[in-house]
């Protein structure tokens, strides 16, 4: 499957998947779960290379927070997933806030800025950014995809804070995300505000050196994983409708239990081959693996 067959079929999917927080206020919104398959990722694809700030450094709170909570940005601050990648062009002016990995995905949050008419008014209409993707050390081109949108409308004159990921498995291959990436952006020519003028000229962003999460593993009796990283939980499951994010539990070698409904931004299903998905939720609150002593889901125990 390539490219150009994933994006027709996002023509069949439901816009209220994607924009269903369009009407909450930017500032304090509380994201309700959704799902994305792999191929409205795909329809979303915009691709970043961005490198891991190694010593501690300044969060942009402001976009960041649309994302995780107050403490959980304390931890970004202090495990040193803060980038200070940017770029630029006459319209468009980016930043990467925040960027972390683990083996399932990479997840970084990006405030984009139109710095003129014709940009605002792309950004407004889709909340997305378009990329290809590229190897940075060779140039060969990455067989996979990059999603990064937005939740929020977008408010004129500033900054808006998006979502990127990129999945390690997908419907057109794996990506290395231990090599560097080049995001070259794009138009998308589906926006009707692509303007005549090709507004991401010269517009890209290299990702290298990105710090990896800590991750534990939790089989069940039937084999089935779950891979529990600081940012994400993965879970194989048999089809991208197979949703078990809301049955999960977790439980904490302190004896507490927690549940997951209010931890999650979206919950996303890769595509790894004919008969299995990939479940990836994405937290908005951090979990430290090492703290979990086992997962509960629909009757099942899943042990370290």
């Amino acid at each position: 499957m390539n490219e150009k067959e994933i994006f027709e079929m996002t023509k069949h999917l439901d816009d209220k998947y994607i924009l269903e927080a369009a009407s909450e206020p930017k500032k304090n919104i509380k994201f309700k779960k959704r799902i994305i398959t792999f191929a409205v990722a795909a329809a979303l694809t915009a691709s970043l290379s961005i490198s891991a700030f190694a010593a501690y450094k300044a969060l942009n709170r402001e976009s960041v927070g649309n994302y995780y909570d107050s403490s959980t940005m304390d931890k970004i601050e202090q495990k040193g997933y803060v980038s200070d990648v940017t770029a630029k062009n006459e319209h468009f002016e980016m930043s990467v806030d925040t960027i972390v990995k683990d083996e399932h995905s990479l997840k970084a949050v990006v405030s984009v800025k139109g710095l003129d008419d014709a940009a605002e008014k792309y950004i407004a209409h889709s909340t997305q950014m378009c990329s290809e993707l590229v190897y940075s050390d060779t140039g060969e081109k990455v067989q996979g995809f990059a999603a990064m949108f937005g939740w929020q409308p977008y408010e004129k004159g500033k900054a808006y804070p998006m979502r990127l990921t990129i999945p390690v498995n997908n419907a057109m291959g794996v990506v290395d995300l231990s090599r560097p990436i080049k995001i070259n952006f794009i138009r998308d020519d589906q926006n009707p505000e692509a303007a005549d003028v090709d507004l991401f000229n010269n517009l890209s962003l290299e990702l290298k050196d990105v710090k990896q999460s800590k991750t534990a593993k939790f089989t069940s009796e039937k084999g089935e994983v779950c891979s529990v990283s600081e940012i994400t939980i993965a879970c194989d499951v048999k089809s991208f409708e197979d949703d078990i994010s809301g049955d999960m539990k977790i439980h904490y070698k302190d004896g507490t239990i927690e549940t997951l409904e209010e931890k999650i931004n979206e919950v996303t299903f890769d595509l790894v081959d004919d008969t299995r998905y990939v479940m990836i939720i994405d937290l908005k609150t951090f979990i430290d693996p090492e703290t979990i002593d086992f997962i509960e889901c629909r009757g099942e125990s899943y042990k370290r």
